[in-house]
């Protein structure tokens, strides 16, 4: 139905509710209320932004729960056809053609009945049912494109049966005091289905057993209070002192033998004077091996620094060990006396 075949027919009814009410005596009273409703839902069908059906068809609803007449049939199924409520939308056109009889004209009643077997010829029929009974359904259907398509049903007590149009949809039953149950349904045209959601009471936290017995989820140990991390320590391991001593040992040689190099090549320099030529090439080879010695000392405290430093940056951590506790109690013989000590380590 277009926009402008829409507006028409909104208008048409508006005008049939606003006669006196003698014109229709043996029909339903209509209340200013339900006219006031009925108004508010035109509007909004009319809306120059783009209909609001779904606020189009709770006006309808309330304005025919006062005044079940028929002549508000029309726009509540209209309103419910494009919210995808096929099953409420057929209902509404059969008792709006059913209601209306001639007073219909044959252009607005050959539209109704298009529409109406349309609808038929896709509608899928589903029962729910909740136990409990008084959840509240949601019903999702997901389109291959454009958005979700969402319809929410009150709590109902026994069962519910919808006519829904053909996809895939994701209902979701809802009840204070249980978990969420979702059932997912692929919805094809002529097919009937049933659903029975079992509300289950949301699971109790799990009980932690502590260090002193028992404890919930405002305990120390409980889940919403989980226990502190053991406090940790890198503790330098003995390969790092072992490593320091050797550095600090080979720097110190390498010292001694540059002193004692230096110290060579001086006395060389004196005895370099061609008096003694043996005593002073024996004092330049003892500088060398001296200077040969240091070198090799030096290179080797390089390494062994090196390595320590590796060994202390990348050492482990561990949990803290708890101090050692000692007891002090005395012990008393027949011909001696002392005190005892015992204790962990």
């Amino acid at each position: 139905m277009s926009f402008k075949r829409l507006a028409i027919y909104a208008f048409t009814l508006m005008t049939a509710l606003s006669v006196s009410s003698s014109a229709f005596a043996q029909e339903v009273t209509i209340t200013d209320k339900a006219r006031s409703h009925f108004r508010a839902g035109v509007n909004l069908m009319n809306d120059p932004d783009g209909a609001r059906y779904e606020e189009a068809y709770e006006q309808f609803k309330s304005a025919y729960a006062d005044s079940p007449s028929w002549k508000i049939l029309g726009n509540l199924g209209i309103c419910a056809m494009k919210l995808e409520r096929y099953g409420e939308a057929i209902k509404s056109f059969e008792g709006y053609l059913k209601g209306g009889g001639e007073e219909i004209t044959e252009q607005d009643r050959a539209q109704m009945t298009r529409d109406k077997e349309t609808l038929e010829a896709g509608v899928t029929y589903i029962t729910l049912e909740t136990l409990p009974a008084g959840a509240m359904i949601v019903d999702t259907r997901v389109p291959t494109r454009g958005n979700p398509v969402v319809n929410r049903y009150e709590p109902f007590e026994g069962k519910l049966r919808l006519g829904i149009r053909p996809g895939f949809h994701r209902f979701v039953a809802t009840l204070k005091g249980y978990d969420d149950s979702k059932w997912e349904f692929t919805a094809k045209g002529g097919v009937e289905a049933t659903h029975v959601f079992k509300m289950e009471k949301p699971k109790p936290a799990p009980v932690v057993t502590g260090p002193t017995g028992p404890t919930g989820p405002t305990g120390p140990t409980g889940p919403d209070q989980p226990p502190p991390p053991p406090e940790m320590e890198r503790p330098v391991p003995l390969p790092v002192w072992i490593g320091i001593g050797a550095t600090g040992a080979l720097g110190i040689g390498a010292g001694i033998t540059g002193i004692l190099a230096t110290g060579k090549k001086g006395d060389f320099d004196s005895a370099n004077d061609g008096n003694d030529p043996i005593a002073a090439q024996g004092l330049r080879d003892d500088g060398e091996t001296l200077n040969l010695v240091t070198d090799i000392l030096l290179g080797t405290t390089v390494v062994a620094a090196g390595v320590t430093a590796v060994l202390f940056f990348t050492r482990p951590e561990r949990p803290v060990e708890a101090p050692a506790a000692l007891q002090v109690s005395p012990a008393v013989g027949k011909r001696s006396g002392g005190l005892q000590i015992s204790g962990t380590f």
